[in-house]
Formats: C-alpha cells, structure tokens, sequence
C-alpha cells in the first residue's frame, strides 16, 4: 500500500520547523508545498517568499522568478520589492534594482536602507550623483549613526563638487567604522580632488532592521489596531527579547504571536489564532508555539496592566 499523500498543512508545518534547523531540508519541503498548495494560496506565497530567501545570494535569478510570483499576489509588500532590488543589483541589472528600491522606498518611506540602496545605485551604477542626493540624504537623516550611509551620501557629494563637506562626512564615517578599508580610500580620493568617475563599487545590502518590528506594526496596522496597541506589541517584543535568547528565522511567525498576544490582552472580539496565522501567512500551529512561549516567558495574562492599551 502506498504512502499517503501529505496535506498542505503537513508539509507547511514540516517547513516551518525545518527553516528553524535545516535550509537544505527546508528548500525541499517548500519546493514540495510550492507543488501542492493552491497557486496565490497563502501557503503557496509563505514557500514562494522562504525560497527567494534561500536563493537569494546562490542565485539571485531563481530568488526573482520566486519573487516575481509573491509580487503577483502582494505588489504592496515592500520587502519583497527591496528584495527584488537586491537579486537585480547582484545580477547588474541596475536599472530594474533601482525601480524595485524606489518602489519599496515609496510603501515604506521610513526604511533608510531603501532610500540607501536607492541613492547608492543611482550614484554608482547610474552614474546620477544629482538624483542620488536626496536619497542618500534622507538615508542619512533616518539612520544617522551608521558608517555606510554616511560614506555613501560622502561620495556623492564628493562627485557633486562639495569636497569640504564630503570629507566632513568621509572622516564621520571612518570614525564609526574605521575597521572598512573603504572609507580610508573613500577619504584619500577626496583629499585627492576627487573626480567626477564614481570611486565606489555599486554594492547593495539587506536593511539590518528589526524585522519582527517592522512586520507586527504594519501588519497590525493594516488590521485596525490603534497605535498604542502597535506599541504595546512592540514592548512586548522588546521584553520578550530581553527575557530570552530568541532565534529568529521567520518573523512573521514572531509578529503573529505578538499580534494574537496584544489581542488577548485587550480580550479583542473575534480574534482567532487561525485568523491572524492567516493575515500573516503562517501555519496556526506555529503561531500557537510562539504564543505559548511568550505567555509563559512573560506570565502574560488577559488585562495585563504592563501592555493593555488603555493602561
């Protein structure tokens, strides 16, 4: 008698844990969901975003066609399109990488590393420092203590004529991160005079954001909640990551667990564990671990005076 065919939620669930140990056992298990799961189904799109992942720097090309059909189904998701952007930039399709950044830029303005991968690319790869400026420069306003942005937004001034505020800038950088040999050759060619021809490679990174974060307050957002509730999960995340050491592989599982959590406290109406696995694109038995997790981490309790809104 044959082996009998595994469900959706088998398969996902399988993935989900093995993401948490195994990228190898992982990739097989969400290229047989990508299989059997329902085209634009949120199981389809949970394996189709976890793959591009996984490709990403191995094979920036298959991580777009994964990319391509997650943007099908949620062109309003901004980290697929900077991801997106990143496969481009890695392929030295450099256009198309800056479409994607200023796309993602536009759904999330307040990400800096957009406007950073943005401006960079423009200045580097375009060879259009003027349109670059105000890029970088936003980048520099929103994240004004790293080192990268502020070399980046120093070489485009550099190449804008304004040497004494490039090497301002240039020496800033260095200062903050003197341990990148790129910003003592960045501060050497503009004591040099600088040229117009770009002194930088066009490399691009993923944002080190606080992706749990990002993705509970958008998410939580999109679903009504008011902006002290968004806090309240926020602080709760803060706390649970000052509680216990926490590996973060999929964070939309984490954001789910905080949202459901914020829910309880607040004895919100309606709200199903399985609804908000849903919204989040992850399995309800996961969201139920991490749920669980936090509740005992933090004896979370309904009314919780430490996170109800109305505190």
């Amino acid at each position: 008698m044959g082996r009998t065919a595994r469900t959706v939620e088998e398969v996902w669930a399988q993935a989900e844990d093995a993401l948490e140990t195994s990228s190898k056992r992982a990739e097989a298990l969400l290229t047989e969901l990508v299989s059997i799961a329902e085209e634009g189904s949120d199981a389809s799109l949970f394996a189709h975003r976890h793959l591009a992942e996984l490709e990403l720097e191995r094979n920036p090309w298959k991580s777009a066609l994964h990319l391509r059909k997650l943007l099908a189904y949620s062109d309003d998701d901004d980290i697929v399109h900077a991801l997106m952007g990143l496969c481009h930039a890695l392929l030295g399709n450099y256009r198309v990488a800056v479409r994607s950044y200023r796309e993602a830029s536009h759904l999330a303005p307040q990400t800096p590393w957009y406007h950073h991968n943005l401006g960079h690319l423009m200045d580097v790869a375009l060879d259009d420092p003027s349109g670059a400026e105000r890029h970088l420069r936003r980048a520099y306003e929103l994240e004004p203590e790293h080192d990268e942005i502020i070399g980046s937004l120093a070489h485009c001034v550099a190449r804008l004529g304004d040497l004494e505020q490039a090497e301002w800038l240039a020496e800033l950088a260095y200062e903050k991160g003197p341990c990148n040999p790129d910003h003592r050759a960045l501060l050497d060619w503009i004591r040099s005079g600088a040229t117009d021809a770009p002194a930088a490679t066009a490399n691009v990174r993923r944002p080190p954001a606080d992706r749990v974060a990002e993705t509970v307050q958008r998410k939580m957002g999109e679903a009504g909640f008011s902006r002290a509730q968004i806090e309240r999960a926020t602080q709760l995340w803060s706390d649970m990551q000052a509680h216990c050491e926490l590996r973060v592989t999929k964070p939309e599982v984490l954001a789910a667990a905080l949202e459901y959590a914020i829910a309880v406290v607040d004895r919100r109406p309606g709200c199903t564990q399985a609804e908000v696995a849903r919204r989040y694109g992850v399995a309800p038995t996961s969201v139920s671990a991490r749920f669980a997790q936090i509740r005992n981490a933090l004896a979370l309790r309904p009314g919780d005076p430490r996170y109800a809104a109305s505190r």
